[in-house]
């Protein structure tokens, strides 16, 4: 498929012949990758477009692959979407780009997947940064969350899910709306055109909280938005009550996407906690 908005990267086939695409920047650098959010239309460009190049110009080798049924990823109507199959398709992606050790950074969903592949993993992960993530507690927990409520009462509406209903509602998940600019919400509403319902009619983030302990040692960076509507702020001291080697930042006056809201300042704390 040609995309008019989407930027388009590079494709790793993976095992079971799914490919997954990804941006790269800083080939060469230690490994750093880059997991986002779920959502309509969201992929690896969207989250992080504004973090690569400044951690590539640090020294890393910085990654932001899309899930499978997200991005440019495939997305097949009959494909696996549940948490289980995103975490074998990321694992199998990180084997076949010749990675034994990374770093990584993850938003929400994309939080979720790297606190399980480091509880997985714990020999293959450097240090461990998390924004707002998923999985903290039952999936109640977050569809409780005003912006959840706001996502299936849009989609609910008569006409279904437009472009402007797609705009209210990432405006409404930061705190300083003009984040979403025309390009951002260009490609995602392209991007959210070619996602089978079956993405987001089978995607259940396990409770992470039992294997929290594994993680007791491992650095670990917490970032949160005080005024996130999608993940509660809560969650974050579940992972410090169990995590002796974890920092916490909280942002006042911003929403769920730290790394485009407080995109300078996230640079400078993320590379300072990797330095350090």
């Amino acid at each position: 498929m040609e995309y008019q908005h989407a930027k388009v990267g590079q494709y790793q086939e993976l095992d079971n012949g799914l490919k997954m695409h990804y941006h790269e920047r800083g080939v060469g650098g230690i490994p750093l990758i880059f997991l986002h959010g779920g959502g309509q239309g969201s992929g690896g460009w969207t989250n992080w477009k504004t973090n690569l190049d400044f951690f590539a110009d640090a020294g890393y080798h910085a990654i932001a692959p899309d899930a499978i049924g997200y991005g440019l990823s495939d997305k097949p109507e009959d494909g696996n979407f549940d948490f289980d199959s995103l975490m074998q398709a990321l694992t199998n992606f990180i084997d076949k780009k010749g990675f034994d050790k990374v770093n990584l950074v993850g938003n929400s969903m994309g939080g979720a997947m790297s606190i399980r592949f480091t509880q997985d993993h714990p020999d293959r992960v450097e240090k461990l940064t998390v924004m707002a993530p998923g999985g903290i507690g039952p999936m109640e927990r977050y569809i409780a969350m005003p912006a959840i409520t706001m996502l299936k009462e849009l989609g609910q509406m008569e006409g279904g899910f437009t472009k402007e209903r797609l705009r209210t509602f990432l405006e409404y998940l930061t705190f300083t709306p003009s984040v979403v600019d025309d390009e951002l919400l260009n490609e995602r509403y392209e991007v959210a055109q070619t996602q089978p319902a079956k993405v987001f009619q089978t995607l259940h983030i396990t409770d992470l909280r039992d294997r929290l302990h594994i993680l007791k040692n491992m650095p670990l960076l917490v970032l949160w938005g005080r005024d996130d509507r999608a993940c509660p702020i809560e969650s974050a001291m579940e992972i410090m009550a169990e995590c002796d080697n974890a920092k916490l930042v909280v942002y006042s006056q911003t929403g769920h996407w730290v790394q485009a809201e407080q995109s300078e300042d996230f640079n400078r704390t993320c590379l300072e906690f990797l330095r350090k």
